[in-house]
């Protein structure tokens, strides 16, 4: 069975803009047996494999990798960067025929990344649809503006219309992504934490290569709703998992724009709203595995949460019989929760 555990170190460490040359080469001097089929593993999973030739180049680190999967990465990192490419165009026409409409789409997630200096790679960041915040009581017309250019619903959600954060995920001949237009950044009982009214007065306009306008959440914003989608959203924390490419997006968001994050108003928000535990755990697991600029102040009052979580999920990755514990107490705790119908977050504000 195989231990991911230095395989996870190894590639935080690689995409990390705060960990030096040195300290990734004296990891592979220490740990010269590493499974490289391990790191390609775990690289895939957290969907960051696409990242780790830039990185790899920027901190002349090339020479010190086995060349067959130098060639892999580079290779993956050039297919996501045409790919991108083809969604930028994509997300720009889409973008202008809502503008049509008199509407600035807020551009959510890597969307929002096509159009900043986050990333100083194009193929380093990987997407899966372009998600897009829209005024609720517009969604409907801009969604049949689209579907006038040649876009469809997925059939099998239609359902969304009626249920769901987000209307169906709309299609086109052609073209290499789907769109999703949002009328809430979060699930309907979660929206309280991150309400749309609040993702409307925290972003600035931006113009697009094609003069078309959009809208994107300041730097704080983004790395709240980022950590929202993972911790929360998908329930990363509750399963006991910190995903990588939230961390990278952490990290380098920081490092490009560290001077306009306002942390203490994150703190406030998450104290607010119930999910500071999680933010800290999550800030000390960037701290831990990626060098991430010291907030020590702040997530040692929650230390010992921080670290039971962080070694939780360390574990997770050393034994499988801890993997396989670990799950099976959540998935039971899910359903006694369900049964007593406790919630998972307390809405505190």
């Amino acid at each position: 069975m195989r231990n991911y555990y230095y395989a996870y170190k190894l590639v935080a460490a690689i995409i990390s803009p705060f960990v030096t040359r040195e300290r990734i080469s004296e990891f592979l001097t220490k740990h010269k047996n590493i499974d490289w089929e391990s790191v390609a593993y775990i690289a895939g999973n957290h969907s960051i494999v696409q990242a780790l030739y830039p990185a790899l180049a920027d901190k002349s680190l090339i020479n010190l990798i086995p060349e067959e999967f130098v060639s892999y990465i580079q290779e993956l990192n050039q297919l996501n960067d045409k790919r991108n490419l083809l969604m930028k165009s994509q997300l720009m026409d889409a973008v202008s025929e809502i503008n049509k409409l008199g509407v600035k789409p807020l551009l959510m997630k890597g969307a929002a990344h096509f159009f900043l200096d986050t990333y100083s790679n194009k193929g380093e960041r990987l997407l899966t649809d372009l998600d897009l915040l829209v005024p609720n009581d517009k969604v409907g017309c801009i969604s049949n503006a689209l579907i006038t250019i040649g876009y469809k619903f997925v059939e099998d959600k239609l359902e969304f219309i009626e249920t769901h954060h987000h209307y169906p995920p709309l299609i086109k001949l052609g073209e290499c992504a789907m769109i999703e237009l949002h009328r809430d950044l979060m699930f309907r009982d979660q929206q309280y934490i991150f309400p749309s009214k609040l993702a409307w007065e925290k972003c600035v306009d931006i113009t697009l290569p094609n003069q078309s306008e959009a809208k994107v959440l300041t730097p704080t914003y983004r790395i709240f709703h980022s950590f929202l989608h993972g911790s929360i959203v998908d329930g990363l924390h509750q399963k006991g998992y910190v995903e990588l490419r939230q961390l990278h997006e952490l990290a380098r968001t920081q490092f490009m724009y560290a001077s306009d994050i306002d942390w203490e108003e994150m703190f406030v928000l998450a104290h607010k709203h119930g999910v500071d535990r999680q933010l800290y755990t999550n800030l000390y697991s960037a701290i831990k595995l990626m060098n991430f600029p010291d907030l020590a102040n702040v997530v040692n009052s929650h230390v010992i949460s921080s670290k039971f979580h962080h070694y939780r999920v360390c574990s997770k990755l050393r034994f499988r019989w801890f993997n396989l514990l670990d799950n099976k107490l959540h998935r039971r705790i899910r359903r006694i929760k369900s049964k007593l119908s406790i919630p998972t977050l307390v809405h505190a504000g």
